[in-house]
């Protein structure tokens, strides 16, 4: 894992922010082999916890690939709105020098509790993070339908069965 990502996830863990691990990253920590450069996350949409993300990632120098005011965005009313009107699925922010992205995937928020039922938590750098299950995982990169998340799911069905 990147020492980014670590630094990401601790603050927004020390914070308590609530959140669950998705994508590649997720993908890693179980065992996964592909290098990933962004950091994607299914946040809890209470509002304490959505703006304390938001202004995590403001307080770190991350911003919106969005132009949006900061107002706007810690407000989950409107991000809803966004999601249901736009499609808008993932506010993303990039780190001040470019090298990271962390995505909010607010478009998986409606179920937050069932796949924090379903997670496994992870001990890393002496806090404990929880991590979508395999069978989550697979079934949300079959959605996104993409070459590599097809690829991702090989990998992980062979994690899969190992675990098994």
């Amino acid at each position: 894992m990147r020492s980014g990502f670590l630094e990401i996830l601790n603050a927004l863990h020390d914070r308590h922010v609530e959140f669950v691990i998705v994508g590649g990253v997720a993908a890693a920590l179980h065992g996964g082999s592909r290098v990933t450069f962004d950091l994607d996350l299914v946040p809890n949409l209470a509002p304490a916890s959505w703006q304390a993300a938001v202004d995590l990632l403001y307080s770190l120098g991350a911003r919106p690939r969005i132009p949006e005011p900061v107002e706007r965005i810690r407000d989950v009313e409107h991000v809803r709105r966004w999601r249901r009107e736009k499609g808008m699925l993932a506010p993303s922010f990039r780190t001040p020098d470019g090298s990271m992205e962390v995505d909010l995937l607010v478009g998986e928020s409606d179920a937050f509790d069932a796949l924090r039922q379903r997670a496994v938590a992870v001990n890393v750098d002496r806090r404990t993070f929880l991590v979508a299950s395999i069978d989550d995982l697979i079934s949300m990169k079959r959605r996104a339908g993409r070459p590599r998340d097809l690829l991702d799911i090989a990998e992980l069905r062979n994690i899969r069965e190992r675990l098994d």
